[in-house]
């Protein structure tokens, strides 16, 4: 009796695993925070300049700046799209989306770049972290604690993906904004700077930003797909 019973209870215990939800990747999660619908295919990792977060509304391309002051970098919105968070010097700040005064909500010394949201009060990050260690971050704005994230270091997939949350394109099902490098020649010299394009689906890209002469990058799609925040530099 106490053999079929022990019996019983393993083939219950075996297929409860068997129907639990599967652990969700490193790659998953990454796809999940960043907003994006894919593992990329290129590495793109330039530099961007702080400067001032601006945003954009779609589609009627209005613009309109959220800080002044500059130093600001990585932007990107909360949750309820009510905030944008970005990085100024080693301090992540938020940002009312509709305007106001921008708050400290600790500091961030080893982050370089805000990645996304996975819940209310916890950011994904990128950190200075060099291989083999992960350079992917839980960074808690309750505690301002950084928790390391479980990284395969001989994933390519995994690699690529961090070589391309590094860089400043975004893809988000059939919509994808991104910088180019738009140029201006004149009888002396020519001027080159970075603006910010979105695309959906097949229809041509448009410059949302119209930065003319002066860089602007790190360009983020709030959730509702009604708005771009980016850095303008100074």
């Amino acid at each position: 009796m106490k053999g079929a019973l022990l019996l019983l209870l393993t083939v219950f215990s075996a297929a409860g695993q068997s129907q639990s939800t599967p652990k969700e990747t490193l790659l998953q999660r990454l796809l999940r925070i960043a907003g994006l619908t894919a593992a990329p295919s290129q590495m793109r990792a330039p530099d961007s300049q702080p400067g001032d977060i601006w945003l954009v509304a779609l589609p009627d391309g209005m613009t309109r700046a959220l800080t002044e002051g500059g130093g600001y970098r990585s932007p990107v919105f909360g949750p309820s799209d009510a905030f944008v968070y970005a990085l100024r010097e080693d301090v992540v700040v938020r940002i009312p989306a509709a305007g106001g005064m921008p708050a400290q909500q600790g500091r961030a010394p080893d982050v370089v770049k805000l990645v996304g949201f996975d819940g209310p009060d916890d950011l994904v990050v990128l950190t200075e972290a060099q291989p083999p260690e992960s350079p992917l971050a839980l960074l808690s704005l309750k505690t301002g604690r950084l928790t390391p994230l479980p990284h395969d270091p001989k994933s390519a997939e995994e690699l690529r993906l961090i070589a391309f949350v590094r860089g400043d394109e975004r893809v988000y099902g059939d919509t994808r904004v991104y910088t180019r490098t738009e140029s201006r020649r004149t009888a002396l010299r020519t001027t080159e700077w970075t603006d910010v394009y979105i695309a959906r689906g097949t229809a041509a890209p448009v410059n949302v930003s119209a930065c003319q002469g002066v860089n602007c990058s790190a360009p983020a799609l709030s959730r509702d797909a009604r708005r771009i925040a980016y850095v303008r530099a100074p």
